[in-house]
């Protein structure tokens, strides 16, 4: 019975070897990218910028934490934070409303790889009622 238990527990440590562990720790993942890669907001009116409050949440997907999140334009978007880890790990950029601008939002894995969201906030396109050219 001893031999049959033993046996068991060999092809179950051979088992959880070769899945890469268990738990919620992240391994090297060969994929590393957040589920926006893109995130485009256009003001309505022709000569202004998108408002305050937009907002989109961003999740990391694969690489390996801790996250460094690094935001270039912090007067136009704020970002909720500047590191990340834990499985699923999330992050929201919100719009400031004080310009029109594109740039990206990157975020650093633990192996110094990079991800990016690229930010696109747009004059808008309508002419207001009344205006003359």
């Amino acid at each position: 019975m001893n031999r049959i238990k033993m046996m068991a527990a060999a092809l179950s440590t051979v088992a959880l070897v070769a899945c890469g562990g268990g738990g919620d720790v992240a391994g090297d993942s060969m994929e590393f990218t957040t589920n926006v890669d893109e995130w485009a907001v256009k003001a309505y009116w022709k000569g202004e910028c998108p408002g305050a409050g937009n907002e989109v949440w961003v999740t990391i997907v694969g690489g390996q934490p801790p996250f460094r999140i690094r935001n270039p334009m912090p007067t136009v978007v704020q970002v909720d934070r500047t590191e990340a880890s834990g499985k699923d790990p999330v992050f929201k950029i919100t719009t400031l409303g004080t310009a029109c601008a594109e740039f990206s939002i990157t975020v650093h894995d633990y192996h110094s790889q990079v991800a990016e969201v690229e930010i696109k906030l747009e004059e808008g396109s309508e002419e207001l009622p009344g205006a003359t050219p």
